[in-house]
C-alpha cells in the first residue's frame, strides 16, 4: 500500500463526540438524577471514579459520554478489536500504510497503559519517591522536617497527568488525524471476515474486513476466594482518594512490588502475600534480594502464606491464611490489592466462528503473529507472553507490515527488554543468568560489576546494585544482561542497542562514557570480556570501532523513531 500524508480529517464521518462529561461533575449543569446515572455508569462499566474535572477531561478523550458512530465503509483494510497500545498502533500504522482502519473499544481507548497501568502507576511512584527522598535527606546533609503526604493531592496530580497524556490515545486524534473509524462498543466475530459491533447506544453494526487484529489485552486474575469482597486490582486502585491504613498485596510480581512499595512510602502498613515468601521470582534472585532489602527497610512485610478465605467486615476485609508453619491466622485490612497473575480477554469474541484457535493462556499465534485464520492477527497481552506496553505496540507495527505490506517479520527476532520500576529498579534484556546456565552449562561467562565501586554512584549515594552481562566462552556476543539499582532501566538501553546491532561485549566496552555517569557500570562490566577469547576470535561483529559507532548511532536513531511511533501511532 502506498504511503499517504498526515493531513487532518475534520469531517465527522469517522465518528464524533456529541456530549461532554464535564456537565456531570459536581460543578456541572446536569440534573442530579442524570449525574447519578452517569456516575454509576462510569463506576460500574468503566471503573472510573471520581468524576471530577480531570476524570471528565480524561473520559471526554477516551470514552465520550455520547459518541456518534462512523458512517462506515463497505470493507475495511484493517479492523482492530481493542484500543490499548496494540489496537491503537495497528490502526495508526494502517493509516501510514495508506489503508482504512476501524477501531473497536467498549471501555477506554488507551487501554491499560494510559488508564490503569504505566501512566498512573509511574505518577504514583514519582510521588512516593519524593516522599522517601525527603525523609532520607539527612544522608545528603539536608534536613527536611515535618514530611507529610497529602494523599488526595497525590491522586489529583495522577489524574491530571493521565488526562494530559490521554490526547495521544484519544478518539479525537484517531478520527481527525489518522482517518480511523472509531466504534465504541463490543466487537464479536460472526464469520471469518465479519465483526458485529454492539454499540453502547444499543444499536449494532456489521463490519467487513480484509484483515483484522485482536488486541483485547488482559486483566487481573481474581481467585474465587475474593468473589464476595470489595477487592482492588490495578483497574481500581488508582480510584482511591483516601490513603488506606493497612493494605494487603496478593502477589509479589512487578505490579505488587511497585505499588506495595509506593503505598508503604506514603505511610500505609503494607503486607505482601506470597506462597514462597519471595518477590519477583522470575528475576535474578540476587537482584530481587536487593529490592526486598530496600522494601523491608522501609517497613514492608512479606508473609509466606496461602489465603484460604476473604470476608467483608464492614469497610474492611478479613483475610484468613495458613502460614508456612501450618498455623491458621486472621487479619483485617482496609484494602486488598490482587496482583497474582493475569488472564487474557478472550470471552465473547466469537473466535470459533472466525476459526481462530485459543487456549486459556490466550489467542494462538505463529511467529508472524498470525492466528489460525490467515487474515486475522493478534498482538499484546491477549497472545504474548511478554506483557509489556512496548511489546504490544512494537508487535502491532509488525502485524501491519505482515498483513498489509506482505512482509515476513518474525516476533522471535525481537530483543525484548523489561523493567520493574521499584526503587531500586530491576532491568533485564535477553536471557537471565539462570537461563544462560541452563542452556549453555559451563560454557558461559558471567561478568558482574557492583555499583558501589562506580564514582557517580558513590557521589550520589546509590551504592546498592550491580550490572551482569552474559556470553558464552566462544564469543563475546551478548546473550543477556541484568541490572539492578538506581537508573537501571535507563542503562539497559545501552545493552539492548548493542544486542540489536549484534555488537559484542568487547566493543561495547570501548564506548566513551562521559565521566562521571552511571553508564560506566555497563562499560566496565563489558570490559571484563577483554582477553577472554582466543586472539583469532574477534568481537562478534568483526568490524571496526568506527563502523560500530555508525551502527550504534543508526540504531539509536531508529530507537527514537520507534518510540515516536509507539506514542503517536
Amino acid at each position: 500500500l502506498p504511503d499517504c500524508n498526515m493531513d487532518e480529517f475534520e469531517n465527522k464521518d469517522n465518528g464524533y463526540s456529541a456530549e461532554s462529561w464535564s456537565q456531570f461533575t459536581p460543578e456541572g449543569k446536569a440534573s442530579d438524577s442524570l449525574k447519578e446515572q452517569k456516575l454509576k455508569y462510569a463506576e460500574e462499566k468503566l471503573e472510573v471514579e471520581p468524576i471530577d474535572e480531570m476524570n471528565a477531561k480524561l473520559l471526554d478523550q477516551v470514552h465520550p459520554s455520547k459518541w456518534v458512530p462512523p458512517k462506515g465503509v463497505e470493507v475495511y483494510d484493517m479492523v482492530a478489536i481493542g484500543a490499548g497500545a496494540g489496537g491503537l498502533v495497528t490502526c495508526g500504522s494502517t493509516f501510514r500504510a495508506g489503508g482504512k482502519a476501524a477501531l473497536i473499544e467498549m471501555r477506554l481507548t488507551g487501554g491499560d497503559c494510559l488508564n490503569i497501568g504505566c501512566v498512573p502507576s509511574k505518577a504514583l511512584l514519582s510521588a512516593a519517591k519524593c516522599a522517601h527522598k525527603c525523609r532520607e535527606s539527612k544522608k545528603w546533609g539536608v534536613k527536611v522536617t515535618g514530611v507529610e503526604v497529602d494523599f488526595p493531592a497525590v491522586m489529583k496530580r495522577l489524574r491530571e497527568i493521565r488526562a494530559h497524556i490521554a490526547e495521544n490515545d484519544s478518539v479525537q486524534r484517531f478520527t481527525q488525524k489518522l482517518n480511523c473509524d472509531v466504534y465504541m462498543g463490543r466487537g464479536e466475530f460472526i464469520s471469518e471476515n465479519e465483526i458485529k459491533v454492539s454499540l453502547v447506544d444499543g444499536s449494532e453494526r456489521i463490519l467487513k474486513f480484509k484483515k483484522a487484529c485482536i488486541a483485547t489485552g488482559g486483566r487481573a486474575r481474581v481467585p474465587k476466594v475474593y468473589k464476595d469482597v470489595k477487592y482492588r486490582t490495578n483497574a481500581t486502585i488508582f480510584n482511591l482518594t483516601k490513603l488506606p491504613k493497612k493494605l494487603a498485596v496478593i502477589g509479589t510480581g512487578p505490579i505488587g512490588c511497585e505499588l506495595g512499595q509506593a503505598f508503604c512510602r506514603f505511610g500505609t502498613e503494607v503486607t505482601l502475600f506470597s506462597r514462597r515468601g519471595v518477590i519477583m521470582n522470575k528475576e535474578d534472585p540476587e537482584a530481587a534480594e536487593i529490592v526486598w532489602d530496600q522494601m523491608k527497610g522501609e517497613g514492608a512485610e512479606i508473609k509466606a502464606a496461602s489465603i484460604t478465605s476473604a470476608t467483608q467486615k464492614g469497610s474492611q476485609i478479613e483475610l484468613e491464611y495458613v502460614d508456612k508453619k501450618g498455623g491458621v491466622q486472621k487479619e483485617l485490612f482496609d484494602e486488598v490489592l490482587l496482583s497474582a497473575g493475569r488472564v487474557p480477554n478472550i470471552e465473547s469474541l466469537g473466535l470459533e466462528k472466525a476459526k481462530v484457535q485459543y487456549t486459556p493462556k490466550g489467542v494462538t499465534v505463529n511467529d508472524n503473529l498470525q492466528t489460525t485464520n490467515p487474515n486475522i492477527y493478534a498482538t499484546g497481552d491477549v497472545c504474548l507472553a511478554e506483557q509489556f506496553t512496548h511489546m504490544s505496540g512494537t508487535a502491532a507495527v509488525m502485524v501491519v507490515d505482515n498483513a498489509l505490506k506482505g512482509m515476513d517479520r518474525k516476533y522471535s527476532d525481537f530483543v525484548i527488554p523489561r523493567v520493574t520500576f521499584t526503587e531500586p529498579e530491576v532491568a533485564s534484556v535477553g536471557l537471565t543468568q539462570a537461563e544462560v546456565k541452563q542452556k549453555y552449562g559451563e560454557n558461559c561467562l558471567i561478568s558482574k560489576r557492583e555499583f558501589k565501586i562506580v564514582d557517580r554512584n558513590i557521589t550520589d549515594g546509590y551504592l546498592d546494585g550491580f550490572c551482569k552481562i552474559f556470553t558464552t566462552k566462544d564469543s563475546d556476543k551478548i546473550l543477556g544482561c541484568t541490572i539492578v539499582g538506581h537508573g537501571a532501566g535507563e542503562m539497559l538501553a545501552m545493552v539492548t542497542t548493542a544486542m540489536v546491532g549484534n555488537v559484542g561485549a568487547i566493543t561495547l566496552s570501548t564506548i566513551i562514557s562521559p565521566y562521571p555517569t552511571m553508564h560506566e557500570n555497563v562499560k566496565f562490566c563489558a570490559a571484563y570480556f577483554r582477553g577472554k577469547f582466543p586472539a583469532k576470535k574477534k568481537s562478534c561483529t568483526g568490524i571496526s570501532t568506527v563502523k560500530i559507532g555508525c551502527v550504534v548511532g543508526a540504531i539509536a536513531l531508529a530507537a527514537f523513531a520507534i518510540v515516536g511511533r509507539l506514542r503517536k501511532p
